[in-house]
């Protein structure tokens, strides 16, 4: 077996971080209601948010959804950094730009296309469907 590459191991913190975030959105310490609140953007937003940054730490966590993981991760970090710099929260804003900026080299950890896991496509040739590994249905 491999040992985990450094990429790895960044994925899978980023992954318990992600986790972090998402549970203490859904629970929503009075700071975060507060906060949420004055922005204007209510408890649903807050419980969508947290919601979607757990998925976002699943897929983290697995090295064939990391690449949509992280995708998802820089979306919800680039909104709130811009809700943070719109509502002149600029020093609050500085540990969601630098963990955006920890997805970059978690992109390094997304498995190679011929990695050992893969899924098997059909496809129809001449009214046949035909398996990826050439067996017919």
């Amino acid at each position: 077996m491999q040992a985990p590459s450094t990429f790895s191991i960044l994925a899978a913190a980023l992954a318990v971080v992600f986790w972090v975030i998402g549970l203490i959105h859904l629970f929503g310490p009075r700071f975060l209601r507060d906060a949420f609140e004055k922005w204007n953007y209510g408890t649903l937003v807050r419980l969508v948010t947290g919601t979607l940054e757990i998925v976002a730490a699943l897929m983290l966590a697995h090295p064939n959804l990391r690449g949509w993981g992280i995708a998802l991760a820089a979306l919800i970090m680039f909104g709130a950094v811009i809700t943070l710099l719109n509502h002149e929260q600029y020093l609050c804003a500085v540990p969601s730009i630098a963990l955006m900026a920890a997805l970059v080299p978690a992109i390094l950890a997304i498995p190679p296309a011929d990695h050992q896991v893969h899924y098997a496509t059909i496809q129809t040739v001449s009214g046949q469907q035909v398996a990826q590994n050439g067996h017919s249905l």
